[in-house]
């Protein structure tokens, strides 16, 4: 696929989707269900928060499974198309009517009726089983997606790779944008845009969650006091760490640890 005209978010997501742990599962997926999986960038303006399903007049169902990092959806599973109940004429009225109505010869309405009948038939209770699968996959993916953030990429910028390794060398630092830009040689102007071009957040945005996944990390330590964790990523109060795990996360540090001790849905992903 040519990329040089596509968005950092669209890159991004084309790196998840071409990672080891996507193309395992859409394998396995497909093996499981014998459906085709893709992963999708969203635009900008998207506000998909929840799986969709959608059923379309000759009983086609279409499902939708937001990829989410934090409180945003940054992609979106889809599911191939499938139907709960075997194909029959009176399904396929409709779009003999829609396809006449545009002047299609026999020929295209034969061959989409072909198409058409080999949609394939799931029963409903197996078609609720996959979602669910991929439901619980979506946090998994989201997670590596989260990570991936913070990794460099050797088709980023020299400025961006070299900020990040910066970065993550004085997380607990009180951090600058203009000690990042002199540490990489470049003016705080040209390092901020191309580092937001790069990965999508702002400079401070990423220090903020650079520091929030470290403390995920160090959460999971019985032994860890949260306000020893607070100081030790960089955060200057607690207060400011507990409103950024929460903007970030959508919990609080607390919470977090809670779930992870008893199992949550997310420990897989830690």
């Amino acid at each position: 696929m040519n990329t040089s005209h596509t968005s950092p978010r669209q890159r991004f997501i084309l790196n998840l989707a071409e990672s080891e742990l996507f193309q395992h599962y859409q394998k396995a997926f497909h093996t499981l269900a014998r459906l085709p999986l893709s992963l999708e960038a969203t635009k900008d303006d998207s506000h998909i928060e929840s799986t969709v399903t959608r059923k379309g007049i000759t009983g086609v169902l279409e499902t939708q499974v937001p990829v989410r990092v934090g409180k945003h959806t940054i992609a979106i599973m889809l599911t191939g198309a499938v139907r709960l109940e075997p194909a029959n004429a009176k399904n396929f009225a409709p779009v003999a009517k829609a396809l006449l109505d545009d002047n299609c010869s026999a020929a295209e309405i034969r061959a989409a009726k072909v198409h058409f009948e080999h949609v394939p038939v799931m029963e409903p209770a197996s078609y609720e089983a996959a979602v669910a699968i991929l439901q619980s996959f979506a946090l998994l993916l989201g997670d590596s997606a989260h990570r991936m953030l913070f990794a460099t990429a050797t088709n980023e910028p020299e400025a961006v790779r070299n900020g990040k390794t910066f970065i993550h060398a004085h997380l607990a630092e009180q951090m600058s944008l203009e000690a990042v830009s002199s540490a990489v040689n470049v003016s705080p102007f040209h390092f901020c845009k191309v580092f937001k071009g790069a990965t999508g957040l702002t400079f401070t945005d990423f220090v903020n969650r650079a520091r929030v996944e470290k403390a995920k990390r160090m959460l999971m330590k019985p032994a860890a006091r949260i306000i020893e964790v607070a100081y030790d990523v960089g955060f200057q109060s607690l207060s400011h760490f507990n409103r950024s795990f929460r903007r970030i996360t959508d919990e609080s540090p607390t919470e977090f640890r809670s779930r992870m001790r008893h199992g949550g849905p997310a420990l897989m992903a830690a």
